[in-house]
C-alpha cells in the first residue's frame, strides 16, 4: 500500500508538472510582473465592488470555520495583489506578510496600508524562485494564503507554500471558467485556437493533499461573472491576457480593438463570464 501511494504521487506531481508547462504561456518572472502591472489600477478597483467584498467576506467566513482565528496570527499572503486578503486580515488583527511579484498591485496596497495606518510587511517577490530560508519564513507562520494566484504553478511551489505554515494553508483556483463570448471569439475566428473553458488550477493541489494524507476542508464555489468598461479599456485588458508570453503584432490588435469597438453599446462593452472556483483549508 506505502509503494502504491508513493507512485500514485509521483505519477500525479509528473503530470501536474506537464501540464504546467503546457498550460501556462507566461513562463518569465519579467513578463508575469509587466502583465500584472498593466492590471494593477483595474484590480484595485474591483476590491470596493460588492461583488470583491462577497467573496472575501466568504473566504474569512470559511477560515473561522476551520478554526482559524487572526487576532495575533502571524499571516503569509503569497499573490498578494491589492491585499484582497491582507487588508481585512490586518484590520482583523493578524501580523500580515504580503508578497507579489507585481510593483503595480503593492503599490496599491502600499497606498491602503498608509492610509489607515497598518502594520502590514510588504514583500516584492515572485514566489515560483523564492528561497524561504533566505526570507525567513520556514515554519513560521499560522496561516499561508495562496488565493487565486499564478505564484502557485507546480508542485514545488505548492510544497514551498506549504513548508512556511505551521499551522493551516489556504488555497484556492479556478475548476472551470466558461469565457465571455468575446475570448472565445477572437481565439477562433482572430487567432485560429481553441478557447480555454476549462481550468484544472484546484484539481492537482487537492488530489496531491488526498494521495499525501491530507483531508482539507473544501468549498466549490459558482459566479456570474459581470463587469461593463469602456471597449477599449476592455480590448486593452483583453490583449494583455489572451497574449500572455507572446508579442501580438499591430494588424492583431487592432482586429481585437475593432471586435470590441463594434460590440460596445454607447461606448461599454459587458463582459460576462461563467466561473466555478474552489477553495480548501487544511492543516500541516
Amino acid at each position: 500500500m506505502e509503494l502504491q501511494q508513493k507512485d500514485n504521487i509521483s505519477n500525479l506531481v509528473d503530470c501536474w508538472n506537464k501540464a504546467s508547462r503546457n498550460g501556462l504561456n507566461i513562463l518569465d518572472e519579467g513578463r508575469m510582473a509587466e502583465v500584472w502591472n498593466k492590471r494593477s489600477v483595474s484590480y484595485a478597483r474591483t476590491m470596493e465592488n460588492d461583488r470583491r467584498h462577497k467573496k472575501t467576506d466568504q473566504i474569512l467566513s470559511f477560515l473561522d470555520e476551520c478554526g482559524f482565528k487572526p487576532e495575533g496570527a502571524k499571516v503569509l499572503d503569497i499573490g498578494c495583489g491589492p491585499g484582497t486578503l491582507s487588508l481585512p486580515l490586518s484590520r482583523m488583527g493578524a501580523d500580515v506578510t504580503s508578497l507579489d511579484i507585481s510593483s503595480g498591485m503593492l503599490e496599491r496596497l502600499k497606498d491602503s496600508v498608509k492610509e489607515e495606518a497598518l502594520p502590514i510587511d510588504i514583500i516584492e517577490c515572485s514566489w515560483w524562485t523564492a528561497d524561504i530560508d533566505e526570507l525567513g519564513f520556514r515554519n513560521e507562520f499560522d496561516l499561508v494564503i495562496a488565493s487565486m494566484t499564478p505564484g502557485i504553478r507546480d508542485v514545488e511551489n505548492f510544497e514551498r507554500m506549504m513548508a512556511c505554515s505551521k499551522k493551516f494553508c489556504y488555497y484556492s483556483n479556478f475548476l472551470r471558467r466558461e469565457e465571455d463570448k468575446a475570448y472565445r471569439d477572437i481565439r477562433s475566428s482572430i487567432l485560429g485556437e481553441k478557447s480555454e473553458n476549462n481550468m484544472n488550477g484546484m484539481n492537482f493541489p487537492f488530489m496531491y493533499l488526498y494521495l499525501a494524507g491530507y483531508r482539507p476542508s473544501v468549498k466549490i464555489n459558482h459566479d456570474e461573472w459581470k463587469e461593463e468598461a469602456s471597449w477599449q479599456e476592455t480590448a486593452d485588458r483583453a490583449i494583455d491576457f489572451i497574449g500572455r508570453g507572446r508579442d501580438f503584432d499591430d494588424e492583431t490588435k487592432q482586429m481585437i480593438l475593432d471586435y470590441y469597438q463594434n460590440a460596445a453599446t454607447d461606448g461599454m462593452y459587458l463582459s460576462e463570464s461563467d466561473v466555478y472556483t474552489g477553495m480548501m483549508v487544511w492543516e500541516v
